[in-house]
């Protein structure tokens, strides 16, 4: 009897100390420290704004079955004018939220004279869960001197670099329900008919900014931003304020 009560005792003490092992390597990955730039090089960019748009959308899989994702639109700009940038990435991208995913969505190959796109870069006349896929936590651009597509950046001058971020299946409503139910369907209530609470909707996200210029110098910006729900009570489009992490 001994024994058994033993065996049991270790066997707890295992798992406590894997749970502890578990969260210690977690947090330390989670705070990746980013290199500290040359001061030099620091007064050579300007960050002329850095916030997102945030707007809550819906993908039709059914008539009964419509899912609501958010998709975060960013803001970000950079003013460089001495050196001529060689590479730029994104990186290092996480994004939390208590009960969906959360996905990066890199630039494609479409033209920026496209009059009509998606959330994913593409010119399809509509998306379904299936087309928003987990992607990298890396982005690279390709850098010239004057882009025309959406997966470019100006090697100089005022650098916009496209991505999106989507908040995965937040929700979902049944349409035809409603429709049978009041007679009407108000696009502008689904949150409302998702019943989602909007605490639920609270992400964090945070992803670093990565420049070489031809000099062989380099750049690094960490940013951090939070969603806060809540805003969706009293606005349509929230805006999160992009933090730089120094």
């Amino acid at each position: 009897m001994k024994k058994s009560f033993l065996i049991i005792i270790v066997i707890f003490l295992l798992i406590f100390i894997s749970i502890l092992v578990t969260l210690y390597f977690s947090r330390k990955s989670s705070s990746i420290s980013i290199k500290e730039n040359n001061p030099e090089i620091k007064k050579l960019i300007t960050i002329s704004q850095a916030e997102m748009s945030s707007f809550v959308f819906v993908t039709q899989e059914s008539e009964t079955n419509h899912i609501l994702n958010i998709n975060l639109t960013p803001f970000l700009n950079f003013i460089v004018d001495e050196k001529d940038i060689k590479s730029f990435k994104i990186s290092n991208f996480k994004g939390t939220n208590s009960t969906s995913d959360v996905i990066l969505i890199p630039p494609t190959d479409l033209s920026l004279d496209t009059l009509s796109r998606t959330f994913l870069f593409t010119t399809q006349d509509s998306i379904t869960q299936e087309d928003i896929k987990t992607s990298a936590e890396n982005i690279s651009y390709s850098v010239v001197s004057t882009p025309s597509k959406f997966s470019e950046i100006n090697s100089k001058g005022i650098v916009t670099p496209y991505f999106g971020i989507i908040i995965k299946d937040i929700g979902s409503v049944n349409y035809k329900e409603i429709i049978d139910r009041d007679g009407i369907f108000d696009g502008g209530k689904y949150l409302e008919y998702s019943k989602v609470p909007l605490e639920a909707l609270d992400t964090e996200i945070q992803f670093d900014i990565n420049i070489e210029f031809t000099d062989g110098s380099k750049y690094n910006k960490r940013f951090k931003g939070k969603l806060k729900g809540e805003a969706f009570a009293t606005e349509t489009s929230p805006m999160i304020t992009l933090e730089v992490v120094e």
